[in-house]
């Protein structure tokens, strides 16, 4: 019997837009890289007399931030997505090379062993892979990728990734092991809307949708895997504080187990102490945000700095609710000419990891990527002089600017324990002042600071997206409702190219109206786009294998192996 879900019944589309509500990733530790070249991987090679890969042993990774949820589906931090391969597969699998996502048939960390695309290329089938099992060792079936995505498809639940729904008609179940997506149009994103990691239907099914958001079935599985978390990638669950570590074993029910016996995930917010626990051995691996941090490490002995490149920008986010100036284009042109991006690059010791950004695609995007402005990215001058000209003057000379009563005055916030961000936004506010702004400086737990960001909750705010590897830009510009739509931008032009991008078949016929779309964001200035940089990861020397590229460390991290005279029997935080 075929079982479905589709457009009419799930609620796909917005009814306000005629879009879907979308959210996709966010940062931990979040920026869009730089310099690197498109491709470009970073692995570490097994050391020599390391020997052969053999299983085994404890690795233990720092991070700056915690995960949301185990559950792909749900998926919304910068941590959720990194250990998503580890725990659930999706239906493909994708490295990303020359510049774009490389998808492989059968690849062992994709469901499906094989998939095509209809004549008019509107359908898409997969045949799944029989031999992958869930953890408890039910078999996975083609309803639980119909269950999967009728999650996504529920405009209730508000999840993350619900924009991967917005072309797809309908999900079909044709038999166990087939399953047919009907999409409303042929366009390049296919291949990545349906490669969501996938969860079991027979676990999840009977729960109501709305405890799906909360702790339910992420309890950690026993030895055997046959309770607790069901899972099918090669790692399960062992141990799970959100705020604290995720211990995650070898599932051995995985058709490609890990090699590590266990990997410990540690929340540790102070970059400083990631730093210190990576030199004396207590982490085999750390994120990293400060460049100055990665450039002592990278010169002491036994540590090496991979780097996942151009995954992310930082940028500030004029907020127009919250003041009368944020909603005039020419004041947000005032001040973005008012920062140095330079001077913050060699200051925040990212010289060599970054380039300055002045729109929404960086050099991860080369072809999309807009055009310098004509006018230079730092000028002051010119920053006073539109100011004045939208009425903003420091008429009693106190060195403020006004507009009538209004004093430009307001609070710039950015998130606690990141030492590139609290550094620049101090370097901002000076030159923010130098042209008679005024920027409070505050800093705020990231959770929280990011709740109230796509509440509209703030006034200017300095984060960053560690953005997704389709040029896709919808999710932050094309809808006003949408969550990470944090300033509210609403541009017809903008929408108009945006449409035409994602009715276009092939990647090459989009490609002109993404570029079209960044460009016309760009000149709009509704952030200041700051940098993008390299997102950098520090490996000790037991660690062997690691492999780091544009998506990120946690895709082959069942590939990490320490050799047998190195190992910890156990590593517990």
């Amino acid at each position: 019997m075929q079982s479905s879900v589709g457009r009419a019944g799930a609620g796909l589309i917005d009814p306000r837009t005629g879009r879907a509500a979308t959210l996709v990733v966010l940062l931990g530790l979040t920026g869009l890289s730089l310099g690197c070249g498109e491709g470009r991987t970073a692995r570490t090679p097994a050391s020599a007399g390391a020997g052969a890969p053999t299983p085994g042993g404890t690795a233990v990774v720092g991070v700056a931030a915690g995960g949301t949820t185990l559950l792909p589906p749900l998926a919304g931090a910068a941590l959720d997505f990194e250990l998503g391969t580890a725990l659930f597969l999706g239906l493909n699998y994708a490295s990303w090379r020359g510049g774009a996502l490389d998808y492989e048939p059968g690849h062992s960390l994709g469901l499906a062993r094989t998939w095509t695309l209809s004549p008019e290329r509107a359908e898409l089938t997969y045949q799944l892979d029989t031999r992958k099992r869930w953890s408890d060792g039910q078999p996975i079936r083609a309803r639980d990728v119909v269950f999967t995505y009728g999650l996504l498809a529920d405009t209730a639940l508000a999840l993350p990734l619900s924009s991967t729904t917005v072309h797809i008609d309908s999900v079909v179940a044709v038999d166990d092991s087939t399953v047919t997506f009907f999409f409303d149009h042929a366009y390049p994103g296919m291949l990545f809307d349906t490669g969501v990691g996938i969860i079991p239907e027979h676990v999840y099914g009977t729960l109501p949708r709305e405890s799906m958001q909360g702790m339910a079935g992420l309890e950690p599985a026993d030895a055997e895997g046959a309770a607790g978390l069901v899972v099918s990638g090669p790692f399960r669950l062992d141990t799970w504080r959100p705020t604290e570590m995720i211990g995650l074993a070898r599932n051995d029910r995985s058709v490609t187990p890990a090699l590590l016996d266990r990997l410990v995930v540690r929340v540790v917010p102070d970059e400083v102490t990631r730093a210190a626990e990576l030199r004396v051995g207590s982490l085999d691996a750390a994120q990293l945000n400060s460049f100055r941090q990665a450039a002592a490490l990278a010169r002491e002995e036994g540590i090496r700095i991979q780097r996942a490149p151009q995954r992310g920008y930082d940028y500030i986010a004029w907020n127009p609710a919250a003041h009368s100036a944020f909603g005039d284009p020419v004041v947000r042109h005032a001040l973005s000419l008012a920062i140095d991006r330079g001077a913050l690059i060699r200051a925040l010791d990212m010289v060599g990891y970054s380039e300055p950004a002045w729109g929404p695609y960086g050099s991860l995007f080369s072809t999309l990527q807009s055009e310098p402005p004509d006018d230079p990215m730092y000028d002051p001058a010119e920053a006073r002089r539109l100011l004045e000209s939208a009425g903003w003057v420091d008429a009693d000379g106190d060195g403020v600017r006004e507009r009538g009563a209004e004093r430009f005055d307001f609070e710039l916030t950015t998130s606690a324990g990141n030492e590139r961000r609290e550094s620049a936004v101090q370097i901002i506010e000076r030159q923010l002042a130098d042209v008679g702004v005024v920027a409070r400086i505050r800093t705020e737990e990231f959770n929280a600071l990011f709740g109230r960001a796509i509440g509209r909750d703030y006034s200017a705010v300095l984060l960053g997206w560690q953005v997704g590897l389709d040029p896709d830009i919808a999710i932050f510009w094309g809808d006003p409702s949408s969550p990470l739509n944090v300033v509210g931008y609403d541009d017809a032009e903008t929408v108009a190219l945006i449409d035409s991008a994602q009715a276009q078949a092939t990647a090459a016929e989009a490609a002109p109206y993404w570029r079209r779309a960044g460009a016309r964001v760009a000149s709009d200035y509704p952030y200041a786009f700051l940098w993008y940089f390299d997102l950098p990861l520090g490996v000790g020397s037991r660690l062997q294998d690691v492999e780091v590229d544009a998506s990120g460390f946690g895709h082959t991290m069942h590939r990490w192996w320490i050799p047998p005279a190195s190992r910890r029997d156990r590593a517990d935080p």
